[in-house]
């Protein structure tokens, strides 16, 4: 008999309990999730409850990342979109980067309840504690919500659609439409406009790609850290608490920093219109002839 199992690895989430009278099922990542949100309301409450003109502690971190974030807009978004952006992209930021700092919480995937269907394989009878052929017959109560492949592709929707929404509410149904089914291009009837309508069509599936990348970068990155941490403590628990732990929470921070950046750079998409570089560079052409003309004149009159 094995002292102990390496963990049981699954993609999808366990059924915790149901809720009686709906018969609706709340699944651990599901928990996770509402605990996330809890921790948040509690932390953005102990962090304004008092507003001191000289922030510190909860306070001066909650404002030094919201400064954070906020210039992060700006210096992708410039001043006029920036504060429209932000709440959105921080939602995502604070969200995502406790749901994944609850990973390196005991107790979060090595307390649940056991599955007697695991027990009855190996012959093993319930207790306390499992170990041996029994040790990987858990089922966890909590499990970080972001390993949750159906949370990750719903937080990118909603950061791809609200884009697209943005992007017809800023430039108008023609003109954003025209990114992708460029009918000006096909009607030139030669090789560059037939170029160019092509290129539209590759934006609509730059789209959905999008929706994949940022569902399945985060969904992957964290997942894979959970089994990492759950492999190595099982292995070498003392290397595992000193190496793989502060990794997995710089992973965490960097997976929500990316999160939101991209959902910034995609909404800056959203609103630049077909043929905005090119207007953007004439008008930079013409004010530095502008400004080459007044220098020279200011050189022959001196």
């Amino acid at each position: 008999m094995n002292l102990w199992r390496l963990p049981h690895v699954q993609l999808a989430p366990e059924i915790i309990f149901t809720i009686p009278g709906i018969n609706w099922p709340v699944t651990n990542t599901l928990f996770c999730t509402w605990i996330s949100i809890v921790v948040l309301v509690l932390l953005f409450f102990f962090a304004t409850r008092r507003g001191d003109m000289v922030p510190r502690g909860i306070q001066n971190a909650a404002e030094a990342l919201i400064e954070f974030l906020m210039n992060l807009s700006e210096s992708i978004t410039g001043k006029k979109y920036a504060r429209k952006f932000f709440p959105l992209a921080a939602t995502f930021f604070f969200f995502i980067l406790v749901s994944n700092l609850l990973d390196v919480i005991p107790g979060v995937d090595s307390i649940g309840s056991i599955s007697m269907e695991e027990l009855h394989k190996v012959g093993a009878q319930p207790s306390l504690f499992l170990w041996g052929d029994a040790s990987n017959a858990l089922i966890p109560w909590i499990r970080p919500a972001t390993t949750d492949l159906n949370l990750t592709i719903s937080m990118a929707l909603i950061a791809v659609v609200t884009a697209q929404c943005v992007g017809f509410a800023t430039l108008g149904f023609k003109e954003h439409t025209m990114k992708y089914v460029n009918l000006r291009g096909l009607l030139k009837f030669s090789l560059t406009g037939f170029i160019e309508f092509f290129v539209g069509l590759l934006e609509i599936i730059s789209e959905v790609s999008r929706i994949l990348s940022l569902a399945f970068r985060l969904f992957g990155n964290i997942f894979a850290g959970s089994i990492v941490l759950a492999v190595f403590a099982f292995l070498l628990p003392a290397v595992a608490n000193v190496i793989f732990i502060p990794f997995e929470l710089f992973v965490a921070a960097v997976q929500a920093f990316v999160f939101a950046l991209l959902t910034l750079i995609y909404l800056q998409l959203a609103v630049t219109g077909h043929g905005h570089e090119e207007e953007h560079g004439e008008v930079e052409l013409g004010q530095a002839s502008a400004e080459g003309s007044h220098a020279a004149q200011a050189v022959t009159t001196h």
